[in-house]
């Protein structure tokens, strides 16, 4: 199954490249857990909200310095919602820097960064010197290709990212891939594949994401996602993202 869902999205990643103009221009920082190559405008802020298993929340707030750069905060609380022991975690620094949007004939984005990695208990470890910091933080790089199918744009994502905090891993470095699919002006499908070591060992530990977003007036954007990995329950979590101009 894991090797259908990766030839699926390599294929609709490359069907139809460069074939038509887009009507729908939506183009998101994240898929579902993973980055894309794209920022926000300068002058633009975006805060969001989500709630993964177990009652966690998680908050993010960034804003645009530059059109190709941003810098913001992420905060997580494990259990705030529900009866057990809130458990906060040490507050992180997020920051993306687009190097390119590439060229006329070959419109392809890069992009630097320094995020959070999974969404849920796959993005803490166990840290004996403080409790509170249990975040995975670590950067990554990037690299966006919009594909035109059915008259509209969708987008193909490819990165590779490096665990650094609390402890620099190496050996848990890994590979991502996604594609975000418009349908009409409100909704996005997405899908994407994560945490593929980059010696493909563990393919038991590889998550597979579907999701599907509503947006309004692309600045409100409300997300239902599941995150699936073999032979544990889904996670299932809800997005709310908002962004504006000062």
């Amino acid at each position: 199954m894991k090797k259908h869902i990766i030839c699926l999205i390599l294929c609709a990643g490359t069907l139809y490249s460069g074939a038509a103009s887009a009507q729908h221009y939506i183009r998101n920082t994240t898929v579902i857990d993973t980055p894309t190559a794209y920022t926000i405008a300068r002058g633009t802020y975006q805060v969001s909200f989500l709630g993964y298993d177990n009652g966690g929340v998680e908050l993010k707030a960034f804003i645009g310095l530059h059109d190709s750069f941003y810098l913001g905060v992420s905060s997580d609380i494990q259990n705030a919602i529900g009866k057990d022991k809130a458990k906060p975690n040490v507050p992180g620094v997020v920051a993306k820097l687009k190097i390119t949007d590439g060229w006329e004939m070959f419109p392809i984005s890069l992009a630097i960064g320094y995020d959070s990695f999974y969404i849920g208990e796959e993005g803490k470890t166990y840290n004996p010197e403080n409790n509170m910091n249990r975040m995975i933080y670590g950067p990554y790089a990037v690299i966006t290709k919009p594909v035109y199918v059915f008259n509209d744009e969708q987008h193909f994502h490819f990165g590779f990212r490096v665990p650094a905090q609390p402890d620099y891993v190496p050996g848990d470095s890994s590979y991502f891939i996604s594609l975000d699919v418009p349908l009409g002006n409100s909704f996005i499908f997405k899908m994407e594949s994560e945490r593929i070591y980059y010696n493909f060992r563990d393919s038991d530990e590889w998550l597979f994401n579907v999701g599907l977003r509503y947006s309004y007036l692309n600045r409100l954007g409300v997300e239902f996602d599941v995150l699936f990995q073999h032979d544990e329950r889904p996670n299932r979590i809800i997005r709310i993202e908002y962004n504006d101009e000062f």
